[in-house]
Parts: structure tokens; C-alpha cells; sequence
């Protein structure tokens, strides 16, 4: 499969970041994920850049994470790089998928073109994007793939060896914390940097191991 590959325009500090998660984080006042669909659901929810409180609406559970999203949607992480000008600024709004999905066409075909085109329309300029399960992993494949056919140059961070991303940065950690795990803001923020220098750093597609 012919992997999709854009270069970005500006340089990390000058870039505005968006967030793309398949790990089912939303807002608390927003409708839970359908996890009882057995196609999937494929709809997203808009999170935005000034988000306090988040949850959300997984099958697959993990100690702690309630407690600390960031583990999955690194939301105060990227906060915190544009704060230390390590990033430009951050997209006004993000967004989250269901990655437990059996059948990718309404995401394929709908819901994850929309999404490329409100953070084209946002001025994004680049998208890392975070997947919590294993199945999570292949819709974010897709997810990925789609965003960057659209002109957004994308990294994935993952928690599987082989998956075919434009730029995966691969993480020794276990599923639902590819930022590391809860509570560790300082790892979170390592995990971060040094997935986000594969914008720059990868010339072509390809999976580069962190820590």
C-alpha cells in the first residue's frame, strides 16, 4: 500500500498543532461513544483548545486513566510546548474517534475527510495523532492516511510494531498509554518532542522508536 507522505511548511515553532486521538476522549456534557455498535461508530466529537475537563467512552479500560487523559490525548502536553515555544501555537479545536471499528467505510469514506477539512479550514499545519487499543490502531492507519492525502503532515504515535502510517513514532508502553504512563507529565512531554521532530526528521514514510 502506497503510504501518503506531505513535508510541513514551518518549522515546529512556528507550526499550529492539532490533536486527533482514536482513543474515545470527549467532553463530559458531549454523547458518549456507541461502544455497543457492533459496526463501530464512527463519528468524532470536537474538543476544543481551551478544554478543562474530559472523559470518555472506551471498551477497553486501564488503571488510572480516568484520572489523567494526557496519557492518551496529550491536550495539557501540547499546552505546555507552545508555553515553552517549543510548538507555534495549537489548533482552536480537536478531535477524537471511536477507534473500536469493524467497518471503516463511514470513516473512510465521511467522517474522517470532514475532520481533514475543518483542520485545513482551521489552519492546522500539522496533526499527531494517538490510538488506545489495538483495533484503535487500525483505524488509526486510516485516519492518518486520510488527513495527510488532504495536505496535513501527520504523526502517529503507536504501541504496535507495523503500522502503516506516514510517520510512526512506536512506543515501548502498554495499550491505552502511548504518551506513557499516567501521571507522568514529564514523560508525556518527552514522548511528545521526540515524535513530533519526525515532522522534520523522516524524509519518507516510515516507524522510528522512542525512549
Amino acid at each position: 500500500m502506497m503510504v501518503p507522505f506531505v513535508r510541513p511548511r514551518k518549522p515546529l515553532e512556528r507550526c499550529r498543532l492539532a490533536l486527533v486521538t482514536t482513543g474515545g476522549v470527549h467532553l463530559p456534557g458531549q454523547p458518549p461513544f456507541d461502544i455497543d455498535d457492533p459496526l463501530g461508530d464512527c463519528s468524532y466529537r470536537e474538543i476544543p483548545s481551551d478544554a478543562g475537563e474530559l472523559t470518555w467512552t472506551h471498551a477497553y479500560h486501564a488503571p488510572g486513566r480516568e484520572g489523567d487523559l494526557d496519557a492518551v490525548f496529550p491536550l495539557w502536553t501540547a499546552r505546555r510546548l507552545v508555553s515553552e515555544g517549543r510548538v507555534g501555537g495549537l489548533s482552536p479545536r480537536h478531535f477524537s474517534f471511536m477507534g473500536a471499528i469493524h467497518d471503516h467505510g463511514p470513516l473512510e469514506e465521511d467522517t474522517a475527510p470532514e475532520v481533514a477539512r475543518k483542520l485545513l479550514a482551521d489552519g492546522a499545519d500539522a496533526v499527531l495523532l494517538t490510538p488506545s487499543c489495538p483495533l484503535c490502531h487500525r483505524s488509526v492507519e486510516l485516519v492518518s492516511s486520510i488527513l495527510e492525502e488532504s495536505g496535513l503532515p501527520t504523526v502517529t504515535l503507536s504501541m504496535e510494531d507495523g503500522v502503516e502510517a506516514p510517520r510512526v513514532a512506536r512506543v515501548p508502553f502498554p495499550y491505552n498509554m502511548p504518551l506513557g504512563p499516567p501521571g507522568d507529565r514529564e514523560l508525556h512531554r518527552r514522548v511528545a518532542l521526540g515524535a513530533l521532530g519526525l515532522l522534520h526528521g523522516l524524509e519518507a514514510p516510515g516507524e522510528v522508536p522512542l525512549l
